[in-house]
C-alpha cells in the first residue's frame, strides 16, 4: 500500500509540471531506500534487546549409567540407573540486563542516524538544484546576448557599403565569430545541465530527469531563504551541539559506558545450577529399589583471571574516552564550518552589492555607448562586441555568486539542523 501510495504520488509530481525546491527535497526523502533500511535495523536491534536478556536455554540430558558389562542384567547391581537431569547457567552479576540496555541504547541511534541523513539528503539535492539551475538560467542568459549578436550583425549588415567595403567586411566576420563562440559556450552550459539533471533525477524516484522538471521563469525558481542570524561564540556552540551528529557521538559515548558495566560483571561469579533423577530397578531378588535424586550447583570464580578483567574494563573505558575526544573534534569542525561559511556569505554579500550597484550598470551604459557610436560611425566594432561579452561575463559571474549565496546559506542550514531557532 505504501509503495503504491509512493509511486501515485510520483507520477502526480511529474504530471503537476515543474518541481520547486521544497518538492524536490521533499521527494528525494521519502523516497530514499537508506531510511527504509535504517528503521529496519532499528527494529532488529530492539528485537535483539530483548532476546538478551533471557537466559539460555536450560541443558538437558539422559543417560545409562553404571551398566554391567559381564552380564548386561540392568538388575544387577545396585547402583545402575537411567538418569534425566537439567541443568541451567546463570550469567555473571547484572550481564543479561546490561545487554539487553546496551542493544536498546544502541537502537536510539538510529533515529540520529535518520535525521542526519534527511538533513544530507536534503543538503545534497539542494546542491544539484542550484547546479541544474545555475546552468538552466546561465542558458538563458547566454540565448539573450546571442539575439543581441545576431540584431548587431543585421546592423553590421545594413551599414554595409562599397566606401568601407573593407572594414565592413571584417565587422561582419567577427560578427559571425562572436555567434559561433556563443553557440559553442551554449553547447558547453547545455552539456553542464545535463549533467546536473540527471544526477537530480537520480534522487527524484518517477519524475522525468530532464530540464522539465525545472521552473522556466527564474523568479519562480530561486530560492528564498532566510539569512542564518549573526551568534556569538557560546549561543552557537549550543546550537551546534543539537546537530545530529553530535548527538549521535553522546549516544555512542552512552553505549560505550554500558560496554564498561558489561565489563566489570566478569568480575561476579558465575553460577550454574543441576538437578538429575536417577530410576533404578528392582534387585535379583525381586525388592523395589529407592530412585535417587541428585542437585548440584557449580560456580565460576574469576580468581586467577583478575588481570584479564582489569584489561577488558581499562579497554572500554578507553574507548569511552576517545568519543569524547571524536565529540570535542567533532564540535570544533562545525564551529570552523560555520564561521568559514559566515565569513564567506559575507564577502559574497559584498561582492554582489558591487556588481548589482557598480559593475553591472557601467558595463550595461558602456555597451550602450559603444553601439551607439558605432551606429554613427564613430566607434570601433571590436569595442562593441568586447562591451557586450564583459557584460555577458558580468551577468554570468552575478548569477554564480548568487547561487553560491544560497549554497552556503544551505550549508549553513544544515549545521543547525535540529535547532533551526537559529534563523531569521
Amino acid at each position: 500500500m505504501a509503495l503504491l501510495l509512493s509511486v501515485t504520488t510520483d507520477r502526480a509530481l511529474a504530471a503537476a509540471g515543474p518541481l520547486t525546491l521544497d518538492e524536490a527535497v521533499q521527494q528525494a526523502i521519502a523516497n530514499d531506500p537508506w531510511l527504509i533500511a535504517n528503521q529496519q535495523n532499528e527494529a532488529a536491534i530492539l528485537a535483539r534487546s530483548v532476546a538478551a536478556e533471557v537466559l539460555p536455554d536450560p541443558k538437558f540430558n539422559v543417560g545409562l549409567m553404571n551398566f554391567p558389562t559381564d552380564t548386561f542384567n540392568y538388575a544387577q547391581e545396585p547402583m545402575t540407573q537411567i538418569s534425566v537431569g537439567v541443568s541451567q547457567m546463570l550469567p555473571r552479576g547484572d550481564t543479561l540486563a546490561l545487554n539487553s540496555q546496551r542493544l536498546r541504547l544502541q537502537s536510539h541511534q538510529m533515529p540520529l542516524l535518520r535525521e542526519d541523513r534527511k538533513a544530507r539528503v536534503g543538503l545534497m539535492v539542494t546542491q544539484l538544484w542550484l547546479d541544474a539551475l545555475k546552468a538552466s538560467h546561465s542558458i538563458m542568459l547566454i540565448e539573450e546576448n546571442r539575439i543581441l549578436f545576431e540584431q548587431l550583425s543585421d546592423i553590421v549588415s545594413s551599414g554595409y557599403s562599397s566606401t568601407f567595403g573593407q572594414a565592413r567586411q571584417l565587422d561582419l566576420v567577427r560578427a559571425q565569430v562572436e555567434l559561433d563562440q556563443l553557440d559553442e559556450r551554449l553547447m558547453e552550459v547545455q552539456q553542464q545541465q545535463t549533467r546536473a539533471v540527471q544526477q537530480l533525477g537520480e534522487w527524484l524516484v518517477g519524475t522525468s530527469s530532464d530540464v522539465s522538471m525545472l521552473p522556466s521563469t527564474p523568479g519562480q525558481s530561486m530560492p528564498e531563504w532566510p539569512t542564518p542570524m549573526v551568534l556569538s561564540q557560546d549561543d552557537l556552540t549550543q546550537r551546534l551541539l543539537q546537530h545530529p551528529s553530535l548527538r549521535l557521538i553522546d549516544q555512542m559515548t552512552k553505549v560505550a559506558q554500558s560496554e564498561i558495566y558489561i565489563a566489570e560483571q566478569q568480575y561476579e561469579p558465575e553460577w550454574g545450577l543441576n538437578v538429575s533423577y536417577g530410576f533404578r530397578g528392582d534387585d535379583a531378588r525381586g525388592t523395589d529399589r529407592p530412585d535417587l535424586l541428585s542437585f548440584g550447583v557449580s560456580v565460576d570464580m574469576p580468581i586467577f583471571s583478575s588481570k584479564r578483567q582489569d584489561s577488558q574494563v581499562q579497554a572500554e573505558t578507553y574507548e569511552k574516552e576517545s568519543m569524547r575526544t571524536e565529540r570535542l573534534l567533532k564540535l570544533r569542525s562545525l564551529l570552523t564550518n560555520y564561521r568559514t561559511l559566515e565569513a564567506e556569505l559575507q564577502r559574497l554579500d559584498q561582492r554582489r552589492e558591487l556588481y548589482r550597484e557598480k559593475l553591472l550598470p557601467g558595463l550595461q551604459q558602456s555597451a550602450e555607448a559603444a553601439i551607439n557610436a558605432y551606429a554613427v560611425d564613430d566607434g570601433n566594432f571590436a569595442d562593441v562586441v568586447q562591451a557586450r561579452i564583459g557584460e555577458l561575463n558580468a551577468k554570468l559571474s552575478l548569477l554564480s555568486i548568487e547561487l553560491e549565496h544560497s549554497r552556503k546559506i544551505a550549508e549553513m542550514h544544515y549545521l543547525l539542523v535540529g535547532n533551526q531557532r537559529g534563523m531569521k
